[in-house]
Order: structure tokens, then C-alpha cells, then sequence
């Protein structure tokens, strides 16, 4: 029987509210904001896994494969809520993604101690939950401390066997620092500006070998676009739409005694991001 492991990262996003800070930031009042994130965008991923089997003369014998894939482009809507009052605010989301990623050579070590070269499919499945704090320095600049909370799952088939079998659940837990930044660009149009970064620590349970591995990881969140007012009440309702692009590096540390050589990998995930913000 082979023994397959396959390292896992996982991407985070951090998820306050920049179109929101804009409308209320500098206000002494309370104010509430819900909306929601549209984000298309591909998932490029570093996908390595160790095969054990036994050679033709009944030694152990070990592989490792390492594969860049594309994995396919999804569109994801990610819930956001938040609370604003005066210069500090709090915000919560949570998301759910899912992609596959086609290996087209994936190698595997037969106990005859031959290489048989097939392929190979890993299916994800990930969900995550983030709150954050933060304080409105200026009304152009604000500061924020993320916890975030991830969990996934993969499965995997081989073009040999191609039923689908469970491979490993990864759990993630880690906080960012991050910085989101709007300015005017004519009129009523902002331009906004956000970034984050963070440690955090994974653990991954391999479903075939029992196994409980644990690693390190750092998140490097980035995103750009412009913002627009859509409308304002006398009542104090605010409704704003942004339009930008996003992208996420996560570089995980390799984990120990997996692979035959140490391998710090990294994923991105990148796209076209839209928002929508109603202030109440």
C-alpha cells in the first residue's frame, strides 16, 4: 500500500471594511455596516507529496514530487459585518472556497521499485472565519489586528485510481497586522489601498498514515482599487461600491521529517475583487 502526503498551505484574506471606514471614520456616533465581497480570481499553488513503498528487494524506498499548478478560477462571496464608533471599529467575515488542481505528471513508487508516472487531482475545499480590530489614525489612514481561522480539506485521485479518497484536513490559526489607506481622486471617487501581514501556525492530519504534522506559515495580503459613494440618506443610511484587485502569498515553512529534502513553498491567489458596503 502507498502511503501518500501532500503538504498543504493555506491562503487567508484579511476582511475589514475599508468603503465602510470611509463613510464614518471620523463620525462620533455608532454606525453598522454590512456588505459583502465578490472576489474572481485563480489559485496558484505548490503541491508536493511524499509516496513510500517498497523497492524490489523489500527496503523502504521514498519519493517526493513537487508540482506548480493552476488550479481553477472560482468566484467566491464573502459576508462582511461591521461596527464603527468614532475612530475604532470592529469587523467579522467569513468565506468558502473550493477549486480543483490537475496534476498532469504526479510520479508514484511501486513496490517493485519501478516509477510509475500518472496523474493526479487534488480537490479543496476551505473555509475561514476572521474578526479584526482597528483605529482610524487619520481619516486617510487606519491600522488593524486580525485573528484568523481556517480549515481545510483535500482529497485526491490518481489518474490510475481514480476514485476519489480523502488525503488530509489542515487546520490554520494566526494573527495579521494590517494597514488600509483611502484618499480622494476627483469628486466623490477614493481611491483605497489595504494591506496585511502575519505569522500563524498549521497543522495538517493525513487520513492514510494517521499522521499529525505541524508547521509555520506567513501571509502577505495585498489589494488596490477605487471606492464610490452610491448613495447617502438623511437618515444617515450610505450605501458604497468598490472595484479592485486582490491578491494573497502564503509561504509556508516545509514540515519536518515529510520530504526528503527541506522545502519552503509558497501559494497565491489573485483576481478582480468587488464590494459592497450599506452604512447604517
Amino acid at each position: 500500500m502507498l502511503v501518500r502526503k501532500a503538504r498543504l498551505v493555506t491562503p487567508v484574506l484579511l476582511g475589514f471594511a475599508a468603503c465602510a471606514l470611509a463613510q464614518a471614520q471620523t463620525s462620533s456616533s455608532t454606525h453598522f455596516s454590512v456588505g459583502a465581497k465578490v472576489w474572481h480570481a485563480d489559485w496558484l499553488s505548490y503541491l508536493p507529496a511524499t509516496y513510500s513503498g517498497i523497492d524490489a528487494g523489500g527496503r523502504p524506498a521514498l519519493g517526493d514530487s513537487v508540482n506548480a499548478v493552476e488550479g481553477r478560477a472560482k468566484t467566491n462571496v464573502l459576508p462582511q459585518l461591521a461596527i464603527l464608533h468614532g475612530r475604532f471599529f470592529a469587523s467579522a467575515s467569513h468565506g468558502r472556497f473550493s477549486t480543483d488542481f490537475p496534476v498532469r505528471t504526479s510520479p508514484l513508487l511501486l513496490p517493485t521499485g519501478q516509477t510509475l508516472v500518472s496523474t493526479r487531482t487534488d480537490y479543496l475545499k476551505r473555509r475561514e472565519s476572521d474578526v479584526n480590530l482597528g483605529y482610524a489614525v487619520t481619516p486617510e489612514l487606519s491600522l488593524a489586528l486580525g485573528y484568523k481561522d481556517a480549515t481545510e480539506s483535500r482529497d485526491v485521485s490518481l489518474g490510475v485510481a481514480p476514485q476519489r479518497t480523502p488525503l488530509l484536513n489542515t487546520r490554520v490559526r494566526g494573527f495579521l497586522l494590517g494597514a488600509v489607506g483611502n484618499f480622494a481622486v476627483a469628486d466623490k471617487l477614493r481611491l483605497y489601498a489595504q494591506a496585511g501581514y502575519g505569522p500563524a501556525r498549521l497543522k495538517a492530519d493525513f487520513y492514510d498514515s494517521g499522521a499529525t504534522l505541524k508547521t509555520r506559515g506567513r501571509y502577505l495580503i495585498g489589494e488596490i482599487g477605487l471606492s464610490y459613494p452610491i448613495f447617502t440618506t438623511a437618515q444617515g443610511m450610505a450605501a458604497t461600491a468598490a472595484v479592485g484587485y486582490r491578491t494573497q502569498t502564503v509561504k509556508t515553512d516545509s514540515y519536518d521529517g515529510v520530504f526528503q529534502e527541506r522545502r519552503d513553498l509558497r501559494d497565491v491567489r489573485d483576481g478582480v475583487v468587488l464590494s459592497l458596503n450599506v452604512s447604517l
